[in-house]
């Protein structure tokens, strides 16, 4: 079994455990915006989401925004952006537990912590403002 608590450990990062097979971290962006990071064991699956990069937003700034997130996802490694059921969008990424070591999983959540840092704010103004224009997320 792939143990997430150790690799979490490794890492030198604090988690909680919130129930058997659902871990939570959390870390901070340059900005100092805190973003939840969770990493759950479903089904010989490792599922990885930080969780919401950016809550919901107005019903308007709905169909840019789906836009960019489509078009930055073909350009994202390890990582994707996804929406849940009450609308954030969330960063997320899974792999079979069996292909999961500890050097995948700081590949992972690195990439969480790149694209969240580069990202995120710049998805909110674009989100917010419909004459902000990103140059990073277009």
């Amino acid at each position: 079994m792939t143990d997430i608590a150790s690799f979490f450990d490794r890492y030198g990062w604090v988690y909680e455990e919130l129930e058997p097979a659902l871990w939570r971290s959390s870390f901070f962006t340059e900005t100092e915006e805190e973003y939840d990071l969770y990493v759950m064991l479903v089904d010989d699956w490792v599922h990885f989401a930080v969780s919401p990069v950016l809550p919901p937003v107005a019903p308007e700034a709905v169909p840019r925004l789906h836009r960019t997130l489509l078009t930055l996802n073909q350009q994202l490694r390890l990582v994707s952006f996804a929406l849940d059921g009450d609308g954030d969008v969330n960063l997320v990424a899974s792999a079979p537990a069996q292909q999961i070591s500890y050097h995948f999983f700081v590949q992972i959540v690195q990439a969480f912590v790149f694209y969240t840092d580069r990202l995120a704010s710049e998805l909110r103004r674009m989100a917010t403002d419909p004459a902000y224009y990103s140059p990073l997320v277009g």
